[in-house]
């Protein structure tokens, strides 16, 4: 989400506000809506994942205000409009209205969309489309800002193994959707709280100590207890542990330091790499452990016993626990550790 803040902070420091049609700088009728056409604006009709080109190409004839490699920031009639990239995909857009426009004419746009949140900002879901829209007051005019639930999340990775790994791990820090990844640098506390997650909740946010919060279940990924699943959709979940087993014995390991983390860089047998970050562990609202790694697996050991196998890792060692491993041998469901998901090839 580091690339939409960017964007948001570069159209704020215009000092020409707004936006214009999604598609009609160049009087695009193809997309039109014929019942609200002065709303058209607010909606995305371009697809998610659309390289560069093409949409520099759909908004010619518009006013260019940037143009670099992860932004396209265009003005027209007064209002102004955004395109976020990663990877050359197009993953977020942040849009201005026309500063005459009211709250209400604005929520005309939201018809059919589910309502998420109403504090400081508006937040509302577009099911069909996996799509999440924003909308601030920035002392007295608009900003929507848009991206697709799941898609701006991570890149899948293919390693040379049997499921591709995201590159960056499951955070619950804005909008309930971001990712932490090693250049976005949050401080111990909020790290803690937005990224470690009890074993089995879906929300996310959960932090009951009691083990009956938690489900009964042998194996999580892919179900309705996978908070992967839940707030990254698409094809992501949860790894199982005969998946973090691969990634241990398949893979190189090498200890390094990143923008003040330090972390495994893995090495598949392709040559391609991610980085799994340390992260500590959490007990409630208390955070120990953050010079180690603790990743949860999908998988509840056999038996009884209430542990969920989960990947431990620092400078020395690095393991699944079925031995003890960097002092957390057995986490507890209700203990919380990091996610980083993976998608079936």
């Amino acid at each position: 989400m580091m690339n939409m803040n960017k964007i948001k902070l570069f159209i704020l420091s215009l000092t020409a506000l707004a936006c214009f049609s999604f598609f009609s700088c160049s009087d695009e009728g193809e997309d039109a809506d014929s019942t609200d056409p002065q709303y058209l604006f607010f909606k995305p009709y371009v697809e998610w994942g659309s390289p560069k080109l093409q949409i520099s190409s759909k908004m010619a004839g518009c006013d260019v205000l940037l143009d670099e490699d992860n932004t396209l920031c265009y003005q027209s009639e007064g209002e102004t409009i955004a395109y976020g990239f990663k990877n050359n995909k197009l993953n977020t857009i942040v849009v201005i209205p026309k500063a005459t426009l009211s709250l209400d004419e604005i929520l005309l746009a939201f018809k059919g969309y589910t309502l998420l949140s109403q504090y400081d900002t508006l937040v509302y879901l577009d099911e069909k489309s996996n799509t999440i829209a924003e909308i601030e007051n920035g002392d007295g005019f608009y900003i929507i800002s848009w991206s697709q639930y799941g898609l701006d999340m991570a890149n899948a990775v293919d390693l040379g193994l049997s499921v591709k790994w995201a590159d960056v791990n499951l955070d619950m820090g804005y909008a309930d959707c971001a990712a932490l990844t090693p250049e976005n640098i949050q401080d111990d506390v909020t790290r803690c709280f937005n990224g470690l997650i009890g074993w089995g909740d879906p929300t996310g946010i959960k932090k009951s100590e009691n083990e009956n919060d938690y489900p009964k279940t042998s194996s999580i990924s892919g179900t309705i207890y996978d908070v992967a699943k839940a707030k990254w959709g698409g094809k992501w979940r949860i790894a199982t542990q005969s998946e973090f087993q691969e990634l241990i014995s398949a893979c190189i390991w090498t200890w390094e330091g990143k923008n003040g983390y330090y972390g495994y860089k893995i090495t598949g047998p392709n040559g391609n790499s991610i980085f799994l970050p340390i992260t500590g562990y959490r007990r409630g609202f208390s955070c120990y452990s953050i010079d180690k790694g603790y990743y949860w697996t999908g998988t509840m050991r056999t038996g009884t016993s209430p542990y969920p196998y989960v990947l431990n890792f620092d400078k020395a060692n690095k393991g699944l626990n079925t031995t003890s491993v960097s002092g957390l041998a057995y986490p507890f469901k209700n203990f919380g550790c990091a996610i980083r998901p993976v998608q079936d090839k």
